[in-house]
């Protein structure tokens, strides 16, 4: 009876670490499409201050900048500032999102835990909505994600059984 118990712990075990695993693809896919509304967005700040600059500076947006910077007026000061921040905004939102995109699967995974944004990874997993792709990748990770479950859990039982043989030999034999 213990057996078929632990068979079907095994197999619940196994399809809930399965549907885990399979999350990991789907989360980087959400984290694209998080990282592309961004940039998106940054693009357009961008582009406003682009028309200005076609329009008064030759379409050179460094040279508006510069003459921003030398301005007496704060507030137009503060302009160039926040149009340089846009600026490395754009830059830094396109390398992430090339970081991801740029890549085999296992390195998007391997750039997405080491080198993710981390508000936008972690607004990612606060909106994130399960789904199972049937892509090739997914389904791979979740069999590498289930296998490994029942491998560590499959070792931990071992190891709990050896200790308990030792430290309470009584309940190991028969009676």
């Amino acid at each position: 009876m213990f057996r078929i118990i632990n068979n079907i712990i095994d197999r619940c075990f196994f399809t809930v670490t399965f549907i885990l695993g399979v999350q990991l693809p789907e989360l980087i896919i959400q984290y694209q499409h998080r990282l592309s509304g961004h940039l998106t967005e940054a693009k357009l700040h961008l582009f406003q201050f682009q028309t200005i600059a076609d329009r008064h500076f030759q379409g050179d947006l460094s040279a508006m900048v510069i003459k921003y910077q030398e301005n007496t007026e704060p507030s137009i000061v503060s302009t160039a500032n926040i149009i340089n921040q846009v600026i490395t905004r754009v830059d830094y939102l396109q390398q992430q999102l090339s970081i991801i995109t740029e890549s085999s699967y296992i390195e998007q995974v391997i750039n997405t835990i080491m080198y993710a944004d981390r508000i936008i990874i972690r607004q990612t997993i606060i909106e994130f909505s399960m789904a199972i792709p049937l892509s090739l990748n997914a389904l791979t990770t979740g069999a590498v994600f289930a296998i490994a479950g029942l491998l560590i859990k499959e070792t931990l039982s071992y190891v709990i059984r050896c200790i308990t043989k030792k430290l309470w030999p009584e309940l190991s034999s028969p009676h």
